[in-house]
C-alpha cells in the first residue's frame, strides 16, 4: 500500500512510541492526527510539525463518545482514514496480593488498553469500509494495535498489565477476519524494552533488560515507527502478532 497521502490516526500520539511514530508518517507524507490526553504535548507537536500535516485532538480512548469526536475530527480536516496506531496505553506492577493490585486497578487498564484499542479500532473501521478502494488489490486501510511481549510472558507484578495485553493480542486475528473482506487489514505489535517515558518505572532493572536481550540494549522508538510504516506498506500482512523486542526473554525477577 502506497501511503504518501494517506490519513494516519496515532493514539498516545504526544509521547513515546506514539511521537515517533506521528513524526515518522509525517516524513512519509501522510497527515496525521496526534490522539491522546497530554494535551500540552500534543499542541506543541502539531506547532512542531505544522498543522497543515498535523492535528491534535484531545481524546479520551476510553470513552466511546471522545474516540467518535476525534474520526470525526479527522474526516473533517484531512478528508478520510487510512492508518490507525494504537498505542495509547498505561502501566500497571503489582503482585496480585498487594495493595497496589486491586479491582480497580485491573478496570482501569481494561478501559484504557483494551477498550480503547477496541474503540478506536470499530470507529476508524466504519470510515475505512466507506471510503474508495487505493488500489487493485482494494485495500481501504490498517489498523496496528500495540500489545506487549508482557502479553506472552509478563513478569512478577504484571498481572494486570500482561493480561490486557494479552487481550489485544487475542483480539488480532478476529479483528482482521472480520475486516477483511473490507480490505481492511488488521496488525498487532508486541514490543519489548523501549526508551520511552513508561519505561522509566523500569530504570532499575534496565541492566538487566540489556543483558536478555542479545543486542545488548533497549529498543529506539524510531525502530517501533519504522516498523509502523513497513507493516503499513506491505499489503499482505494481516492478522498476526509481531514482536519486536530485540530478542528479549523477559527474566523472572
Amino acid at each position: 500500500m502506497k501511503i504518501e497521502g494517506l490519513v494516519a490516526i496515532v493514539t498516545g500520539g504526544a509521547s513515546g512510541l506514539g511521537e515517533a511514530t506521528v513524526k515518522r508518517f509525517v516524513e512519509e507524507g501522510c497527515k496525521v492526527v496526534i490522539a491522546d490526553v497530554q494535551e500540552n504535548l500534543g499542541k506543541n507537536l502539531e506547532q512542531q510539525l505544522g498543522n497543515d500535516k498535523v492535528l491534535f485532538v484531545k481524546t479520551d480512548v476510553s470513552s466511546e463518545e471522545s474516540v467518535d469526536n476525534l474520526v470525526k475530527k479527522t474526516v473533517e480536516k484531512f478528508g478520510g482514514v487510512h492508518i490507525v496506531v494504537n498505542c495509547a496505553g498505561v502501566l500497571h506492577a503489582g503482585h496480585i496480593l498487594s495493595k497496589s493490585c486491586t479491582a480497580k486497578d485491573f478496570t482501569r487498564l481494561l478501559n484504557i488498553n483494551v477498550l480503547g484499542t477496541f474503540n478506536v479500532s470499530k470507529a476508524a473501521a466504519k470510515v475505512m469500509a466507506s471510503q474508495k478502494a487505493l488500489n487493485d488489490k482494494e485495500e481501504r486501510g490498517i489498523i496496528i494495535n500495540v500489545a506487549s511481549v508482557a502479553g506472552f510472558e509478563g513478569q512478577k507484578g504484571q498481572t494486570i498489565y500482561g493480561g490486557t495485553k494479552g487481550a489485544i493480542i487475542a483480539m488480532t486475528a478476529p479483528l482482521a477476519r472480520d475486516l477483511g473482506k473490507f480490505g481492511i487489514r488488521v496488525m498487532t505489535i508486541a514490543p519489548g524494552i523501549f526508551q520511552t517515558p513508561m519505561a522509566k518505572a523500569l530504570d532499575k532493572f534496565a541492566e538487566t533488560f540489556k543483558r536478555t536481550t542479545p543486542l545488548g540494549r533497549l529498543g529506539d522508538p524510531a525502530e517501533f515507527a519504522d516498523q509502523c510504516v513497513a507493516l503499513s506498506k506491505n499489503s499482505y500482512m494481516t492478522g498476526t502478532v509481531v514482536r519486536l523486542d530485540g530478542g528479549i526473554t523477559l527474566p523472572h525477577l
